[in-house]
């Protein structure tokens, strides 16, 4: 690639030849690694004189901790002055005045951000002002904040990646493991990087494997109000990261941290362990050549062993959870305007004896592994004073699998039998419950009594207590995942200064891959459940009439369909999405205010297997293992304007509007409706009568391959914000805005035929039993308020490949979520103390719910296009109470962190925070409401954390630090998640409780 840069006219011959020799390395590199967003902040300001006019030529440069090699600039006719493409760290930056006066200053730059520095110099004045450093930080109309490692470790921190998300300002709290935080939209639309690779897992946007953060440097979190730089098309919040790099003086550290299982307070959900947890981690970090090239390396190791522990059936085994990670970077700058970095992680995480729920036997666990590793290089050029040159390359690969301890040793096969008098040894078997709802007739009386004559009989074999609870047996599946993504990304960044104003233009190209590779077979007969001669599809007290529940049936097994002889692939479901996009935004400063004008354009494919093209009526034929496009959105469909106005009416004040929109990429449906999962995928029912004796089976409809309708339209999220931010008398800082936002063009399967056969009519036979307990639920039905929308026909014509009720993926009519927040957020900082303060007011409802699509567990990483949603008639969104308040619906959030420097060289930090309780509603299935959706919540939840260091300094080459963090101080083991089903015994009963208090003990010296 032959590219031509105008360069300044003082750039040496030499310096070219340098610039070549670079560019052509990353033209190398390009063909093997892949690329992410430069991790950078600038400093910008202006230089004035002692009366206040702007001086010219004043020779500016920055010397960093972390940066080989100073930056220069020279200040322009106005004074104003720009240092740029920075590493996040500490520097010294220093003036000299064409009469040779010279003023030095110590600022930090945090990551994503602008640091102001304005100075005024002369022969007997000097004035600085610079940006409170231990502050969060904000950048234009962007809600985001920025921390730095002094004020991290300062902090009650948990080992976690994800622990960071807690201290965001404005960010809801969550204890779940598997889904993110929602702000204003699913949990699984968030985007989390380190050092600008992204960590998310492809297709499904959840964090899967989190890096330690002892190598964080710098942490940044953006949650509105994009601008159309970074190609943020994430509709959540973003976290970014920079990690540790290596400093102009060796420098390293060694810890070691305990969490001891006797210093929790017991746990509330039922599995009291003595779980002791050690992490030891090791960092060393400096020059290799100075001034040229740093290095930073670290380790990482954990090791989790509970003993002792018990759930409701007895004794566990000992639960283990081992780590390893190593982290290497070199960062190098062969010419001063040239910065390349290259670093490389890689982690493995090995357990034992896991998944063993609180009612279920310890035959029923797992081992598992998770390998993960990333490379990353990325590399910017400071053409000169006005353009910069930035190409980035990450990848991710993460591999992940669960084994059951209990390997039964087949693979339940079409024909076979299941061994009734022994079903702990022939999959993982749910106690049934009894039978409760009331019978309309005799003959309705006579299912309910044959059915819990059967469910009694295996209560009191594999219950507890004689109460229908947990499961027995063996871990019904075998899963070996295995996910790639890779991100490239070159960015030109360019600045016009005219009289009157100033523009920065960014112009930006993305291409992002993400793959999984799945493999998954069935232990024994998969998931065994008792059906006891009722059809559990259809509800009610129903016999099974053979459409398309046999006759007779007694239990059915869910088997993957892979390793099951009535059809499948041997290999791995391969599944794909491939993004491309382009960003332009033009950043414009005029007098008082600033205004930014961009837009992404994006291109998304997904990818899936099985299907060919060919001369039919769909268009397409089966091809097993064959990849195929199943869908595009072309550029021309994914529009995504940012717009911002900011007004800094003094200067100490600011008041800003925006809009912004989003069209997120992430999305399940490359796997969900990949055609393979009709014959080597997906999950088949397999029916038993009551001495086992196989009766048929089936695939599950709404987990087979898919064709897309006609005409769709990428999912869609719209913001607007205004806001204001000002200081106050030097020590506070106060922010405030409005948000609104609102979601549609929601993608899902669903019946070909739904609008058509859910009619008015339909639900109101479906309802007629509720008549008693939900009267609400049945008048709605009868007064016609349960009906499909127009138009009612076929999303997709009958072809070749479908038929009217083959499962289809879909635009739902009327989906749609809202959600308005308020919030103001309050920073302070004095000599000695600095708190940031948010509270949140917020409204989140709809009637498409990504984080209520189950009634088991929402800590899962669902379909996004393929969850429960629309599934058959219940489901859609006009077939029940679905309008109504978000799962994630929390109306109140109040977050405090900040920390005291003692006078004797500690300190005392501390987060604090209090928000409501989440909604929910009784419910018939996973996504059938029988009330109002979100017209309960559970109880609020406040919590307290707090963090000792102890700093003493040891021949002023050493340091020894103690650390104490307390997490839940008071025990506040508030209840979430709780049942909703309808006719359980324990509705309303909270399945989760927040972690209970625990406490953790640091030592670490360093040099």
């Amino acid at each position: 690639m032959n590219t031509n840069f105008t360069s300044k006219s003082l750039v040496r011959e030499h310096t070219l030849r340098w610039c070549s020799s670079i560019l052509t390395f990353f033209a190398v590199l390009l063909f093997t690694v892949n690329v992410s967003a430069q991790q950078v902040g600038e400093i910008v300001g202006k230089v004035t004189g002692p009366d206040g006019m702007p001086l010219e030529n004043v020779s500016i440069k920055a010397k960093g901790d972390v940066l080989p090699k100073p930056r220069s600039a020279v200040s322009k006719a106005n004074g104003s002055f720009r240092l740029q493409l920075l590493p996040p760290g500490s520097y010294q930056v220093t003036f000299t005045s064409a009469s040779g006066d010279t003023r030095s200053v110590d600022v930090v730059v945090n990551l994503d951000q602008k640091t102001p520095l304005n100075i005024q110099v002369g022969a007997d004045v000097e004035k600085i002002a610079v940006y409170g450093n231990k502050l969060t930080t904000s950048t234009n109309a962007a809600l985001g904040n920025s921390l730095n490692a002094d004020t991290l470790a300062q902090l009650p921190m948990a080992v976690e990646y994800s622990s960071l998300i807690r201290m965001m300002p404005g960010v809801q709290v969550t204890s779940d493991s598997v889904r993110g935080p929602s702000a204003g939209s699913s949990g699984q639309d968030n985007g989390y990087k380190f050092d600008g690779a992204n960590l998310a897992t492809p297709l499904f946007g959840i964090l899967a494997s989190s890096p330690s953060t002892h190598d964080v440097a710098h942490v940044s979190v953006e949650r509105g109000g994009a601008r159309a730089v970074g190609f943020n098309r994430n509709a959540g919040v973003t976290l970014n990261t920079e990690s540790k790099s290596g400093t102009d003086k060796w420098t390293g550290d060694i810890t070691y941290r305990i969490q001891k299982g006797s210093w929790q307070a017991e746990d509330k959900d039922g599995l009291s362990t003595e779980d002791d947890i050690g992490f030891v981690t090791a960092g060393v970090g400096g020059p290799i050549i100075d001034e040229q090239l740093y290095f930073y390396g670290s380790y990482y190791t954990r090791d989790d062993a509970k003993e002792s522990g018990t759930n409701a059936r007895g004794q566990l085994p000992d639960i283990t959870n081992e780590r390893e990670e190593y982290f290497g970077k070199f960062t190098w700058t062969p010419i001063e305007d040239i910065l390349i970095n290259a670093s490389y992680r890689s982690s493995e995480v090995t357990t034992t004896n896991q998944s063993i729920g609180i009612n279920d036997t310890v035959s029923t666990a797992e081992n598992g592994v998770n390998e993960f590793e990333v490379l990353v290089f990325d590399g910017s050029w400071l053409i000169n004073d006005d353009t910069t040159f930035n190409i980035s390359y990450a990848e991710t690969t993460q591999s992940t699998g669960s084994f059951p301890i209990n390997d039964l040793g087949f693979r339940g096969q079409s024909g076979g039998t299941l061994n009734v008098s022994d079903l702990a040894s022939q999959g993982f078997f749910s106690v049934p419950s009894l039978e409760t709802q009331e019978a309309a007739d005799a003959a309705e009386q006579a299912l309910k009594d044959a059915y819990n004559a059967g469910a009694a009989s295996l209560i009191a074999a594999f219950g507890i207590n004689g109460e229908a609870l947990g499961g027995v047996g063996a871990a019904s599946t075998v899963n070996d995942n295995r996910y790639l993504s890779n991100t490239f990304e070159m960015t030109l960044d360019h600045i016009i200064d005219t009289d009157t104003m100033t523009h920065e233009i960014h112009i930006g190209y993305q291409e992002e891959e993400g793959s999984e590779e799945l493999t998954r077979v069935s232990n024994g007969w998969g998931a065994i459940s008792y059906w006891g001669g009722l059809d559990r599809e259809e509800g009610g007290l129903v016999a099974p009439t053979g459409d398309s529940v046999p006759l007779g049936t007694m239990y059915r097994a869910r088997v993957q369909t892979r390793g099951f002889n009535a059809g499948g692939l041997t290999g791995p479901l391969i599944s794909a999405s491939k993004s491309k996009s382009i960003a332009v935004n033009d950043t414009i400063y005029w007098q008082d205010w600033i205004f930014d004008l961009g837009f992404l354009v994006s291109q998304d494919e997904l990818i899936g297997q099985g299907l060919r093209e060919a001369d039919t009526t769909s268009g397409y034929e089966e091809s097993r293992g064959t990849p195929y496009v199943m869908k595009k959105v072309g550029f021309s469909e994914t529009f995504q304007p940012r717009l911002t106005a900011t007004w800094e009416y003094s200067h100490s004040a600011s008041a800003f509007v925006s809009f912004a929109r989003y069209n997120p990429a992430v999305s399940s449906l490359a796997r969900a409706a990949s055609w393979d999962r009709n014959t080597g995928g997906s999950t088949t029912d397999v029916y038993f009568d009551g001495s086992g004796n196989f009766l048929d089976s089936q695939t599950n409809v709404s987990s087979t391959g898919k064709l897309f309708a006609d005409n769709l339209s990428p999912r869609t999220m719209q913001e607007f914000i205004v806001g204001h931010q000002m200081q106050w008398q030097n020590n506070w800082t106060i922010r405030n805005h409005l948000r609104h936002r609102r979601s549609w063009n929601y993608w899902e399967d669903t019946n070909n035929n739904s609008r058509i056969v859910y009619d008015a009519e339909d639900y109101q036979g479906r309802v007629d039993g509720f008549t008693d307990l939900y009267p609400d639920l049945v008048a709605a039905a009868n007064a016609g308020q349960f009906d499909s929308p127009e138009p009612k026909e076929l999303y997709i014509p009958v072809n070749n490949l479908i038929g009217e009720g083959t499962y289809v993926i879909a635009q739902l009519d009327g989906a749609y979520t809202k959600y308005i927040e308020a919030s103001t957020e309050v920073d302070y900082q004095s000599e000695n103390f600095f708190s940031t303060t948010s509270i949140v007011w917020s409204h989140y409802y709809g009637n498409f719910d990504q984080d209520g699509t189950t009634r088991f567990s929402n800590d899962q990483g669902t379909f996004i296009g393929s969850s429960n949603i629309a599934d058959s008639w219940y489901g859609q969104l006009w077939g029940s109470f679905t309008d109504g308040k978000m799962r994630a619906d929390r109306t109140w959030q109040v977050k405090s962190f900040g920390a005291y420097q003692l006078p004797w060289d500690a300190s005392l930090g501390y987060l604090a925070y209090w928000q409501s309780g989440h909604t929910w509603a009784h419910q018939w299935a996973s996504t059938y409401y029988l009330e109002p959706r979100g017209n309960r919540r559970t109880p609020s939840h406040f919590q307290l954390d707090l963090n000792y260091t102890q700093d003493f300094d040891i021949m002023d080459k050493y340091n020894l630090k103690f650390r104490l963090d307390v997490f839940n101080v008071f025990d506040k083991q508030t209840g979430y998640n709780p049942q909703p089903r309808y006719n359980s015994d324990a509705l309303g009963e909270y399945r989760s409780h927040e972690n209970p208090r625990r406490i953790q003990a640091t030592v670490s010296l360093s040099f």
